[in-house]
């Protein structure tokens, strides 16, 4: 009996943490309307943004949020971040809702990189236009702007994975590494000739496998499917990279606050990081999901 009451209390905490990590577009039309403390970011470059965006949502691009350098995508120092943040007026204890394109890519990012370093109450909403005009979501061209504020960095370790951990992960049977890329950059095809294959056991998983066709997260069940046929499951330690964070954010939401793994890591530093440093190795053959 007392098995059967964690059981179903676990069940019913791993629904909760499933709720939070996404708001609907009425439940954010509502929470817009209701909370004027509320922080809206639209993560998309300047020029889009400047086009149309929800009423009072400030500008953050994804971009902004990385270092300049030779390897793409590399995020700046926690301190740094809080700067940025801080100073558009977002707290590490602001309710905070993160927006992109619809592809979930890029507040899925930003998502990341702000719990990383700290923030506590961050969810996503997914641009679905139909969704936004049923639900009225106010839009406008006029920029927003908010009070600076200060942001103290506080950072998450677990969730990131560094280049020696990851090499000493690679020789671990019970670690799934997770390729979130396109397959033509998995297999070292891509006609940009970026990739020259993927670190060497991972699997292929596309980051678009936990989405629904309209681009919003797929459910828990659906999730944990589709990770399983990649050999990834609750019980395992899952590693996820992509070319520069961006694609593997989204695998990382699915994983670990929809599906509820417990113990899932970005390697922030991604593909890009492996391939800039001499003599780290490469496989263009597939990797067999052998981890079931």
């Amino acid at each position: 009996m007392k098995k059967l009451i964690v059981l179903t209390l676990a069940i019913i905490l791993s629904n909760a943490v499933s709720a939070q990590v996404t708001i609907s577009a009425k439940d954010f039309a509502a929470e817009l309307k209701a909370n004027k403390s509320l922080i809206v970011i639209d993560v998309m470059a300047a020029d889009v943004y400047a086009k149309q965006h929800v009423a009072g949502a400030i500008n953050i691009p994804h971009k902004s949020l990385y270092k300049e350098g030779p390897v793409e995508g590399q995020i700046k120092t926690p301190q740094e971040l809080a700067a940025i943040f801080g100073g558009k007026g977002v707290s590490n204890t602001s309710k905070i809702v993160i927006y992109d394109d619809g592809s979930q890519k890029y507040n899925s990012r930003v998502w990341w990189i702000l719990n990383y370093i700290g923030a506590k109450n961050v969810q996503l909403l997914h641009k679905d236009m139909a969704q936004w005009e049923q639900a009225r979501i106010p839009l406008t061209s006029a920029p927003a702007s908010a009070k600076s504020v200060a942001f103290v960095p506080e950072v998450d370790a677990a969730m990131n994975i560094f280049i020696a951990d990851v090499k000493t992960s690679l020789a671990l049977p019970a670690t799934v590494l997770l390729d979130a890329r396109e397959k033509d950059e998995y297999e070292g095809m891509d006609k940009e000739k970026k990739s020259k294959g993927h670190l060497p056991g991972a699997v292929w998983m596309n980051f678009k496998e936990v989405l629904t066709p309209a681009g919003a997260f797929k459910t828990k069940e659906e999730i944990l499917e589709v990770a399983a046929k990649h050999g990834a499951t609750p019980d395992k330690e899952v590693v996820v990279y992509c070319q520069t964070g961006i694609k593997a954010s989204t695998v990382y939401v699915a994983l670990k606050e929809i599906a509820g793994f417990a113990n899932v890591k970005l390697y922030a530093g991604a593909y890009a990081e492996w391939a800039s440093m001499e003599g780290n190795p490469f496989c263009d053959k597939k990797t067999v999901a052998d981890h079931q």
